[in-house]
């Protein structure tokens, strides 16, 4: 009698990888029906104004260096706040389109939401997961009190509040203002009491919203500040933010830190160039 081979298959080994297969299958499809899909990179990029973006730690690195001085722990949470702020100010960017939806089809029906190169329930859902782990990280820093109010002011700006006169730039500064003290926030383990990061908020949220203000008629034919102009007074965002960590002198030599903001600047107008930041 022939011996069996030695390398041959236990009985039921095939279909044990074949159910592990199918599950494994499964579970993929339930995760992607879940989360947004990001076929589209470019898409994305568009939607989220990737050189704004590049003006956002900023705000956030400001607040932290002119809260009084922190210890080591508190600049490992600078690592949570950072995050946080950007995935905040994403959401709004989002939210923008969301709601601009029937406007754009008319107007800019090349914006990726009309274009259908990313669905609208693809845009909510990512918008809704920026905001539920901004907040989520501010909750590793006591900065609830700061991430609240600022996704209410968020929200409420891309209803429709925006459209108001004075009362839509304000809500942008206040934006602006709120990132800022997330970031002092990010020191003092909650709200700061020191004048300093409120006095730069202050700063920070006029700035922004006279820019706002200015790029209320943006896309007029014959504006005097057209998208353009206005991606530049974006751009300076940057050093006014370098501008605020230095002087926050009481931080010496670590306020110096600010300047390493200054070469995204010249990062910010490359990618101007393919993605429009506004």
């Amino acid at each position: 009698m022939t011996p069996p081979p030695t390398n041959a298959e236990p009985p039921g080994r095939e279909s044990r990888f074949a159910v592990l297969r199918q599950k494994a299958i499964e579970a993929y499809y339930q995760v992607e029906d879940v989360l947004p899909r990001l076929r589209n990179g470019d898409a994305w990029l568009r939607i989220l104004r990737l050189p704004n973006l590049l003006t956002v730690p900023g705000d956030v690195f400001a607040g932290f260096l002119l809260a009084p001085a922190a210890g080591g722990g508190d600049w490992a949470q600078l690592l949570f706040a950072i995050p946080a702020g950007l995935l905040l100010y994403a959401a709004g960017l989002v939210l923008n389109d969301l709601f601009d939806y029937a406007e754009d089809l008319r107007e800019r029906p090349d914006r990726p939401l009309p274009a259908n190169q990313i669905s609208r329930e693809a845009a909510a859902a990512a918008a809704l997961v920026f905001f539920w782990i901004a907040a989520f990280l501010a909750a590793f820093f006591d900065a609830l009190p700061v991430a609240l109010p600022l996704i209410l002011c968020v929200i409420l700006y891309d209803v429709g509040l925006k459209r108001r006169p004075w009362l839509g730039p304000a809500l942008m500064g206040a934006c602006r203002a709120g990132n800022l003290l997330l970031g002092a926030a990010a020191a003092t383990d909650g709200l700061p009491a020191a004048p300093g990061p409120w006095i730069g908020a202050v700063v920070l949220g006029l700035y922004v919203a006279a820019v706002a203000h200015l790029a209320r008629n943006e896309t007029a034919p014959g504006a005097k500040f057209p998208p353009e102009r206005i991606g530049r007074l974006l751009r300076l965002l940057i050093p006014l933010q370098a501008l605020l960590g230095v002087a926050a002198v009481h931080r010496f030599p670590a306020n110096l830190l600010a300047l390493a903001l200054l070469p995204l600047l010249k990062l910010h107008r490359r990618l101007a160039a393919r993605f429009p930041p506004s």
